[in-house]
């Protein structure tokens, strides 16, 4: 009988196999390596990108900010035109008004009547002249009352002097705006 020995090829089926077996770990490891250096990169690249971004917002935000003050600035400049504007309306108003006040008091005044003295404080006005006759002084009262100019008119004074009357009346201005 022929007897083969068959342990050395175990042996070198073991030998083999364990060779196999350590590609097969070392295989395992440098794909793992190569995974995990991917995994890496991509996240270094996604961090680089989330750090350019959160610069670009923070530049953006500066730009904002300085567009944000430059408004507030044209809404101050803008109310402090608008007051400008109020003011010279308002001294526009107050430049005509006397003008039609005294035009329409030169218009109202009877043929009969005439104006010694005239005195303005704020929108109180006291006229004081002489009239022929108190029927003068009558018209002339309601004249001034049906004028779009005054207002309040009251008589304060009417007696006879020298063959005239002399009287003083004292009424409020109404100006337009």
């Amino acid at each position: 009988m022929v007897k083969i020995n068959l342990l050395p090829i175990r042996l070198e089926l073991r030998k083999k196999a364990l060779v196999e077996h350590i590609v097969l770990i070392g295989l395992c490891v440098v794909l793992t390596l190569i995974f995990e250096w991917f995994i890496q990169a991509s996240i270094i690249t996604q961090r680089e990108s989330l750090i350019r971004e959160v610069a670009a917002t923070k530049v953006e935000i500066k730009k904002l900010t300085a567009e944000a003050g430059e408004i507030e600035k044209f809404k101050q400049q803008k109310q402090e035109l608008e007051k400008k504007l109020d003011v010279i309306q308002d001294l526009n108003a107050k430049k005509t008004g006397p003008v039609e006040v005294l035009d329409e008091l030169s218009t109202i005044i009877p043929d009969k009547a005439w104006l010694t003295s005239l005195s303005n404080i704020g929108d109180s006005m006291v006229l004081e002249g002489q009239a022929v006759d108190n029927t003068t002084i009558a018209t002339f009262m309601k004249q001034l009352q049906a004028s779009k100019h005054f207002d309040n008119v009251t008589l304060v004074l009417s007696q006879q002097e020298g063959g005239k009357q002399k009287f003083s009346i004292t009424c409020k201005i109404k100006l337009s705006a």
